[in-house]
């Protein structure tokens, strides 16, 4: 385990280029990438504003922004599928744009936003109507939204979506799974039990799944899974039990598992069936962890109004992060 504690890299103050405090982060490719965040710049108090880079992050251009509320709980995400075609929401609205922001458009679903994702032809979304969890969906390029058919539990689930698979889970009481067929979404057994907190990936083609359980302490059992061909889940890996899954993201040979607990944030990774902890910060947790490819992952490290609010960004793997200026 490698032990690297940086507790000032920066402060939640923004950088100079857009006066815009990152509360989220998505990345296309590994100099394409978006910010969602809060303006100091605005006359008002506490307007969202996105941005994007096509350099790394050398520099930033602002984007039009959908009329977004600062949420009391949860907080701002975005998520983009390509340079186009992307999602964003304060956890009660939720916008889709397919021209890379020129015009958004809202869902009209009214309900707590959960999960986030597309498939090849569809924006996707959980959301908790204050009865029941279902998965929405809505073409990409014209539609409205509309509930998938059987894909829901009741109760308010978060959910999970990666591409090819979703998942629904109420915290001890249910867990429901399914997988994308040519034209329907069919269920599966699921990848982790009911008192299991599931985190879904894809990579290469292949299923993956983060179950973790057992809490306590600041600490979880966590224990990663792929799918085999035709048949179930199995274990394939065992990350380190620090922190509380706060993140999951899975490429090609490496697995990054995103924790937090007792004032630390842990970035733990695994390849070639080995696990070690690269980086470890004190302060806020790590949120938005993703891979653009296979060798370059991102996350968001806190955000507006908490002690730090940056961009970290990995370009070998998740063995070494850097700050990104925003």
């Amino acid at each position: 385990m490698v032990l690297v504690l940086l507790t000032g890299l920066t402060t939640s103050a923004a950088h100079a280029g857009t006066g815009v405090v990152p509360a989220s982060t998505s990345w296309t490719s590994a100099d394409r990438g978006w910010v969602l965040g809060l303006d100091t710049l605005c006359q008002t108090a506490n307007c969202p504003q996105l941005v994007r880079t096509t350099d790394g992050g050398t520099t930033w251009t602002r984007v039009r922004t959908p009329a977004l509320t600062v949420p009391g709980a949860g907080r701002l995400r975005v998520v983009f599928a390509s340079d186009t075609t992307g999602m964003v929401t304060d956890g009660e609205q939720l916008f889709v744009t397919n021209d890379g922001g020129t015009r958004w458009t809202s869902s009209g679903v009214k309900g707590t936003v959960g999960a986030l994702g597309f498939d090849n032809a569809a924006f996707l979304a959980v959301i908790h109507d204050g009865t029941a969890s279902r998965l929405y969906q809505r073409e990409l390029w014209s539609g409205s939204w509309q509930p998938v058919p059987g894909v829901e539990v009741k109760g308010a689930a978060s959910g999970s979506i990666a591409a090819g698979h979703v998942s629904l889970s109420v915290p001890f009481q249910e867990n429901r799974y399914w997988t994308r067929g040519l034209v329907s979404w069919r269920e599966e057994v699921p990848p982790c039990t009911a008192e299991s907190a599931t985190r879904l990936g894809t990579a290469g083609g292949d299923r993956y799944a983060l179950c973790s359980f057992d809490p306590g302490f600041g600490n979880m059992t966590k224990e990663l899974r792929k799918a085999t061909p035709g048949g179930p889940f199995e274990t394939i890996g065992v990350p380190p039990r620090e922190g509380i899954t706060t993140g999951f993201a899975v490429s090609a040979g490496t697995a990054l598992v995103a924790a937090a607990g007792r004032d630390l944030s842990f970035m733990h990774r695994g390849s070639a069936g080995k696990w070690d902890t690269p980086l470890t910060l004190g302060g806020p947790a790590f949120e938005d962890l993703a891979f653009a490819d296979e060798q370059h992952a991102t996350l968001v490290r806190g955000g507006p109004g908490q002690e730090f609010a940056q961009v970290l960004r990995s370009a070998d793997g998740g063995l070494t992060w850097k700050p990104v200026g925003v």
